[in-house]
């Protein structure tokens, strides 16, 4: 396996790992799941600023840290009209948020369901270390639901260590996840 930046051609297949890897948190943001796909898929077209696959024959797993806001609001206007749009890109704002100055913020691992448990996620995650490092960030962070233990375990494989317990209900409405974890890395 091997993990490099995400190209053109690879945005069909990242897209597809990302929506079935967070079907259910799209699906409360979008509320049509071809709708996210659609939407993601136009996106990741035009942007690839620190993203990441990780492919083996094929594309099986695909990253994405922030060093500052992604510009998808834009976007998601544009599409969606000026409220709906709004709306999508504050719910997607608050699981990806905009970093801090000399941070950064994962955005999502996403693998495969049927490669998962074979070192794509640590290939990919060992990338968003390696290039948040040579970027100068000294500190990475991301959210994750209380629910996903192996997002949880890959984590912490990496020395992430959680920063605090968020338990929220609008999470909870918007997400169907109401307690969340901030986990951080010191660079």
């Amino acid at each position: 396996m091997r993990v490099r930046k995400l190209e053109e051609s690879d945005v069909g297949d990242a897209v597809r790992i990302l929506v079935l890897s967070f079907e259910r948190e799209l699906n409360f943001i979008f509320k049509d799941i071809e709708l996210a796909r659609e939407l993601f898929f136009k996106f990741f077209s035009d942007y690839n600023e620190n993203c990441f696959v990780v492919e083996e024959e094929r594309v099986l797993g695909f990253a994405s840290y922030s060093v500052r806001k992604m510009p998808i609001s834009k976007l998601l206007r544009k599409e969606l009209g000026f409220v709906n749009g709004f709306k999508a890109s504050l719910l997607i704002s608050y699981l990806c948020p905009k970093p801090k100055r000399k941070e950064g913020v994962i955005n999502f691992i996403a693998v495969s369901p049927l490669r998962r448990n074979r070192g794509a996620g640590s290939l990919l995650l060992s990338k968003i270390i390696e290039d948040a490092r040579d970027k100068g960030v000294r500190r990475l962070k991301s959210y994750v639901s209380l629910e996903n233990d192996a997002g949880i375990g890959l984590l912490t494989k990496f020395g992430f260590e959680i920063d605090k317990m968020l338990d929220n209900s609008f999470a909870e409405k918007n997400f169907g996840q109401r307690q969340w974890y901030l986990m951080k890395l010191e660079l």
